[in-house]
């Protein structure tokens, strides 16, 4: 008696623990409502395309999705990237209200979050596209994993935004090869650019063109645009990856079930945004200034330093007999400062651009849309397969030029930048055995036959209109503001000649002596890690001068970012900076006897590429002839 009533007892106690578990699955490709799938099951796609189960790095566990039968596993999304379970065992478990996945202790570490499900019974597929997918009962798509992306974009998955929700879906790599956390890279399409899309593909990337295996797509409605790619042959598999090295890869499967690298981006330097500075096109590496146009700064052209880009050799005069230069095959510049107005011929979008004179170029993208650039051109590259054309401003109409023309231009071009370096070389041995007076004294306004005040008034003479600084920043409106302090508040804005500047304007009189220093010697520098001043204004109780827009932002916000999607420079980065800094300064104190008296990580600004400028002159000073360093007295600095 005493046995059967133990037997009773234990068998009833199985019975409360299982009905307290949730429903084991007998695998397949759905979950429904109230089963869950364990460590070590799996969801199979209906073709066996795809899997969904657990997978470990470490002591990490996470849920995955995967090829069925390709070999080495290729995953290609994760759900719990941030988050992954730690210790032990995990569940995926499918409620009314949500899927979640938790550890072995019950805890939830990935949520699909709320499920709009119009009777509380979704029903979770894995899909043959690679997709998991969550329906209610009448087949009403809730939630899918397509909306998330990882590192891996599949077909007829898509990346893109919508700016009326703020959603931005994009790719981000892997920490590293086997490490499925949040990489340094992303891939994204970037709302402030129209972007080179021409209605069949990329025009700087002939392997995004549409061909007998791969149609590409670009899905433009209202505030929403998405890309996506489909595939012609789906017994071909298809995917396209951002590595953790940075790389886009795009890769097929073969016969054999072995992954076949298609394309891969970048593939050389003029692949690097901006490799060649404004008005010049990469070509194999190269770059070359347009038409019109010679190097900022020869002396660093040589040394293979093209940050500087190109300037025009004379000011563009606006008449009707400007013309315009011919560049075929080209990856167009990059349309931040380009507008695209649509039903327009080519001769009606040349004429359009003709009549404005902020205009630098023009194109057409398909068979109407005319995309007009203004201010400098940036990021034009020469392809050997490129189907854009693209022309740029130039001061007459007679834009021809046979070969021997071509040779011609060459052969002076090159003698003329010997000759630049011959004089640039003599130059500086002179202004060494003159120990740098010349430069020093037109600053200063001491006695020198070239330099007493009518040359200082001709540097703070370069002024800009203050209606179109006050266009440029929205009227100083707030939300241009980059920084605001007592003294003096920085905007950032936008002129159509220029392009993106950054506004520094006076809060008080106080500082009216230091803006007047500052632009005193601004005017008179120029090297790569000096920041380029645009212009000033004193005009209507406005005191503002304006600078080069550098977009990577002020050293000191760089490395005291915490969060790693603000772009924190690696060491070889960091030794650029540091490089960058000190050639800044030998140039300010050698070449120009300047002592710049506060020099801080504030004052130090970044491009994208981590290209350090030095900025803010107004406590520098000159130190007199002969003298090797400042007086006590006179050497001010931020405390």
């Amino acid at each position: 008696m005493l046995k059967l009533k133990g037997a009773l007892i234990a068998t009833v106690a199985l019975l409360a623990a299982a009905l307290a578990q949730p429903q084991q699955l007998v695998p397949g490709d759905s979950l429904t409502t109230g089963q869950s799938l364990l460590n070590g099951e799996r969801l199979v796609s209906a073709q066996k395309i795809f899997e969904l189960g657990f997978f470990s790095n470490g002591n990490s566990t996470y849920l995955g999705i995967w090829y069925h039968n390709m070999k080495p596993q290729t995953i290609v999304w994760v759900a719990n990237r941030k988050t992954p379970i730690t210790g032990g065992n995990g569940s995926l478990t499918l409620t009314a209200s949500s899927l979640d996945l938790l550890d072995r202790g019950g805890a939830e570490v990935w949520s699909s979050g709320t499920l709009n499900a119009i009777d509380n019974r979704p029903q979770a597929f894995l899909l043959d596209s690679g997709n998991l997918i969550i329906n209610d009962t009448a087949n009403n798509l809730i939630w899918q994993a397509f909306d998330h992306p990882c590192d891996s974009l599949l077909p007829e998955m898509r990346i893109g935004y919508d700016t009326s929700t703020g959603d931005n879906m994009y790719l981000r790599s892997w920490k590293s090869s086997s490490d499925p956390s949040l990489g340094d890279y992303y891939l994204k399409l970037d709302p402030k650019r129209l972007g080179t899309w021409n209605g069949q593909g990329f025009s700087g990337i002939p392997a995004l063109r549409a061909n007998n295996e791969l149609a590409f797509n670009m899905t433009i409605s209202g505030s929403s645009v998405y890309y996506s790619f489909t595939v012609v042959d789906t017994s071909i598999l298809w995917r396209f990856v951002i590595s953790p090295d940075g790389l886009a890869h795009r890769w097929h499967s073969n016969q054999n079930n072995d992954w076949v690298e298609y394309w891969h981006l970048p593939q050389d330097q003029c692949d690097s945004y901006e490799y060649c500075g404004p008005n010049a096109v990469c070509a194999n590496g190269d770059c070359n200034c347009l038409q019109e146009f010679t190097p900022r700064s020869p002396s660093d052209w040589t040394q293979r330093n093209f940050d500087g880009g190109c300037v025009r050799n004379v000011a563009l005069s606006c008449s009707s007999g400007n013309g315009f230069a011919h560049l075929s095959r080209v990856k167009v510049p990059d349309t931040l400062n380009a507008t695209m107005v649509p039903g327009k011929s080519w001769d009606g979008c040349k004429d359009l651009c003709l009549g404005n004179c902020s205009c630098s170029a023009y194109t057409m993208f398909g068979e109407s849309d005319c995309v007009l650039w203004f201010g400098d051109l940036v990021d034009i590259v020469q392809l050997a397969e490129g189907i854009n054309d693209l022309y740029t401003r130039v001061s007459h109409s007679n834009t021809s030029h046979s070969g021997r023309d071509i040779a011609i231009i060459i052969s002076v071009s090159v003698i003329g930048v010997v000759l630049v370096i011959s004089a640039l070389l003599g130059f500086c041995y002179r202004r060494s055995q003159q120990k740098h007076l010349p430069l020093a004294h037109e600053l200063s306004g001491a006695e020198h036959e070239n330099a007493p005040g009518s040359k200082l008034a001709a540097t703070l003479e370069k002024n800009l209109d203050l209606d179109d600084i006050r266009v440029a920043t929205n009227n100083f409106a707030e939300q241009n503001s980059i920084i605001s302090a007592r003294s003096r508040t920085i905007y950032k804005g936008t002129l159509p000649t220029i392009g993106d500047l950054v506004v520094k304007r006076l809060n008080t009189e106080a500082g009216l002596e230091e803006l007047k220093n500052e632009v005193k010697m601004l005017g008179r520098l120029d090297h790569p890690n000096i920041i380029r001043m645009l212009g000033s204004c004193i005009k209507n109780n406005e005191m503002v001068v304006c600078y080069e827009y550098m977009s990577g932002g002020s050293l000191d916000a760089v490395l005291s970012a915490e969060d790693e999607r603000s772009g924190i420079p690696d060491w070889t980065s960091r030794l650029c900076i540091i490089q960058g800094i000190c050639e800044g300064l030998l140039y300010l104190h050698e070449h120009c006897r300047i002592v710049h008296r506060d020099i801080e990580p504030s004052n130090i600004v970044l491009s994208d590429g981590f290209i350090p400028k030095i900025s803010d002159f107004s406590l520098a000073t000159l130190l007199d002839q002969g003298q090797s360093e400042g007086k006590a007295e006179n050497i001010r600095r931020t405390p």
